[in-house]
């Protein structure tokens, strides 16, 4: 580290809020390792879609961040593998079994890890090679209780996506009918204005299955992920599944913005605290080659995990930059505010003045 950035990085990471979280709270890793999906979904905060790259992280980078995060004592070994759509690295990148190579590097390393699939591909020829890769991850990392459970699925389930609900619905079924031995928590993530859609999945299910129940699990989970999503309500079907159920907001991110009802961020760059208690920060990778603070597109706090040569930055000296980009961030927020509010103040002082002046009419 150069003497200028020392002195940048002390002060950040000392007296600027924003700058100390990143320094000191506990992160989770994100890594969006495509932004090629076969949707074109309206809401997209990513702008994913069939018109992006079909380029992916490598999976021997992934890895070399994982080792690097796992020595380090402020992982909190959460782990999310999104996209884009990841599965559609079974048809387009020239790695086999991309995703199974993931999760077994994340369950491996005892993290905890949510994989992220739109599952379009439940109705293509290439369901067989992904349900056969994600029941042997199963296998291999199995547990005997719901409680500690390492991996999470989430589908989504919107208006949004299309046939999202048969999509679920049969990613649901071959799941149960495969999976005998091992248990598995699928996430079904929606929005608010949404959440009926899932009644009916369940209602579906239920006339498929005799034993869907609602259930509440109690004890510890054994990570603070498992522990943030399994500490309310859910539903068993068939005994090895379990359904979690999670409605977000609509952010004005990426496409997302000319959807009417979408919610504005006013300052995108600091909603990277991840909710949970504690809180921790989430560092997301993308195939571009950067990382950001949180997972929303919109103005971030981001910085290059590639060189100019391409070659992958260390972990520390990446996490090093995030906290200089955050206090600097913050600076000139607080800047902008104190210019705007003292701009706002000369203005209502002009108009007190005029007021004092005016000359009422008879």
């Amino acid at each position: 580290m150069s003497g200028i950035k020392k002195i940048f990085f002390d002060f950040f990471s000392q007296h600027s809020y924003v700058g100390n979280a990143v320094y000191s709270l506990p992160y989770a890793m994100a890594f969006k390792t495509t932004h090629y999906c076969w949707n074109n979904c309206p809401h997209c905060c990513e702008s994913a879609g069939a018109n992006m790259p079909k380029n992916y992280i490598p999976s021997a980078i992934i890895e070399n961040y994982i080792n690097q995060a796992i020595k380090d004592p402020n992982f909190s070994k959460n782990l999310v593998f999104t996209g884009g759509e990841i599965m559609s690295a079974y048809k387009y990148h020239d790695e086999s079994n991309y995703a199974k190579k993931l999760l077994n590097m994340g369950l491996g390393n005892k993290c905890s890890v949510d994989i992220k699939t739109d599952a379009g591909w439940v109705f293509t020829p290439m369901r067989d090679a992904i349900f056969s890769d994600l029941v042997d991850v199963l296998s291999t990392h199995s547990t005997s209780s719901f409680r500690l459970i390492p991996m999470q699925v989430s589908l989504s389930l919107d208006r949004f996506h299309p046939h999202a609900m048969q999509k679920n619905i049969e990613f649901i079924t071959e799941m149960s009918r495969r999976q005998k031995n091992s248990s598995l928590v699928i996430n079904i993530s929606s929005f608010k204005q949404d959440a009926d859609m899932f009644e009916i999945m369940l209602d579906t299910l239920r006339k498929r299955y005799k034993n869907v129940h609602e259930m509440e699990l109690f004890g510890s989970p054994s990570t603070e992920h498992m522990q943030k999503n399994l500490s309310n309500t859910v539903w068993s079907v068939n005994r090895n599944i379990v359904l979690k159920f999670s409605t977000g907001t609509l952010f004005d991110g990426g496409r997302a913005r000319n959807i009417e009802n979408a919610y504005h961020t006013p300052t995108p760059q600091f909603s990277f605290l991840a909710p949970g208690n504690p809180p921790h920060v989430l560092m997301a990778f993308d195939s571009f080659g950067n990382v950001t603070l949180g997972e929303n597109s919109g103005k971030k706090i981001t910085v290059p995990w590639r060189d100019k040569n391409g070659t992958p930055r260390t972990l520390n000296d990446i996490r090093q930059d995030l906290i200089i980009q955050a206090g600097k961030e913050e600076a000139r927020y607080r800047f902008n505010e104190c210019n705007r509010l003292v701009a706002e103040s000369i203005k209502n002082n002009i108009k007190n003045v005029l007021n004092l002046f005016r000359v009422k009419k008879r």
